[in-house]
């Protein structure tokens, strides 16, 4: 019998593995479950549900959206209002207490009722508090949600959630953004490849092409169930290399992964030489500058992440990336609460305050935020003009 032409085997060979491929996809898809949850929750952050786009804040969760949040350690269900944001419905006319910041302040990774605003809303009865975190967001972003959704509520206090481990890199993101001038969801941009402006242009018509073949061949891939398999089994891999990860253990087995070289490329902008230290401080003397002109508080928390709390555990201090921060707020005259050296402090008592995975802060984590600052509020609850502590104060 005469062999095939090498082309047709070639041909045989590419469409099998193209066959393959689709078989794959679709089994996928058929039987999701059969996913680890970290791939399952990626497919869930695919390019279509990244909330929607805002021309001026960049982006917001969609309005009225349900959906469950799932990794290898933790379970949760979130709920959105009217605009995006983590509130029980209809919102008041005023708030006592608004609460800007990203994902800690939303309370990403827990249930509604275990967000730090949720329980500080619980202990002052007598206040309402809305809480406009924004997953994602960077301080430039804070103050655009206060400016167009918290200035109208005229709160006595603004408590800015800072979360130095990701700010100073959100923010040289959202201007790059804004500097690009790409439009869209910015979460979309900025998690899907980071693309200039596309568009067809007849001076270079071969390279507008491939641009636009580029970026919708990126939200095509990352649409793919066995894509983000392959995505997941090649960051899993990369991971496990020894500068990437340590383990912190504890006494009972349980362990937290903890990611020094990130941390490191992410606050990497917190010095004040840099233009992100400087994108930073703006905004929060924008914030406060406004907040002031309306009669409002402002008080910025600083919450630190598990590699600032665990790492000099196992005997590797990091540099505080927010002290340089910490020391121009003062100075200027802003309100401070740095929550690092009570997470600390607990840490040491062996409690376990974050995900093992993940980079949020566990149940625990969180219910010692609104610990800490509801402490701070009782403490100066006549210059915030607030009147309800007692026995319920108690989280």
């Amino acid at each position: 019998m005469d062999a095939k032409p090498p082309m047709s085997n070639i041909c045989l060979f590419l469409g099998s593995v193209a066959l393959s491929l689709v078989f794959a996809e679709g089994f996928l898809r058929l039987f999701p479950g059969l996913l680890p949850p970290e791939v399952q929750q990626l497919v869930e952050d695919g390019p279509n549900n990244q909330g929607v786009s805002h021309p001026y804040i960049g982006h917001l969760q969609t309005p009225y959206k349900s959906f469950v949040l799932s990794g290898t350690d933790f379970i949760a269900t979130h709920h959105v209002d009217a605009h995006g944001f983590r509130n029980a419905r209809p919102w008041p006319d005023r708030a006592e207490i608004v609460a800007i910041g990203d994902s800690l302040t939303f309370g990403n990774g827990v249930d509604d009722e275990q967000a730090w605003p949720a329980i500080l809303a619980r202990s002052l009865k007598r206040s309402r508090i809305i809480n406009l975190g924004l997953v994602g967001g960077g301080t430039q972003q804070y103050l655009r949600v206060y400016e167009t959704f918290g200035m109208k509520l005229k709160p006595k206090l603004l408590l800015v959630g800072f979360f130095a481990r990701n700010d100073f890199w959100d923010d040289a993101m959202f201007d790059r953004w804004l500097e690009w001038g790409v439009g869209g969801n910015y979460m979309v941009w900025r998690n899907f490849g980071r693309p200039r402006r596309v568009s067809f242009s007849l001076q270079r018509p071969l390279g507008s092409i491939m641009d636009v073949l580029h970026w919708n061949h990126a939200l095509f891939s990352r649409s793919s169930y066995l894509y983000t398999l392959l995505l997941h089994a090649r960051g899993v891999v990369r991971k496990w290399r020894p500068a990437e990860v340590k383990i912190y253990e504890f006494p009972n087995g349980t362990r937290l992964e903890l990611f020094p070289g990130d941390f490191a490329s992410k606050t990497v902008g917190a010095q004040p030489g840099r233009r992100e230290f400087q994108l930073t401080l703006q905004a929060l003397q924008r914030i406060h500058s406004i907040a002031t002109a309306n009669g409002t508080h402002v008080l910025v928390i600083f919450q630190p992440s598990k590699e600032e709390v665990y790492l000099p555990l196992l005997g590797d201090p990091l540099p505080d990336p927010a002290r340089p921060l910490q020391a121009a707020l003062d100075k200027i005259g802003i309100g401070i609460l740095d929550l690092t050296p009570i997470f600390r402090q607990r840490a040491e008592a062996g409690e376990k305050l974050f995900f093992e995975v993940d980079g949020h802060p566990n149940a625990r984590g969180y219910a010692l935020i609104a610990e800490l600052v509801l402490s701070h509020l009782k403490d100066n609850a006549k210059r915030y003009g607030l009147k309800d502590f007692g026995e319920s104060s108690s989280p």
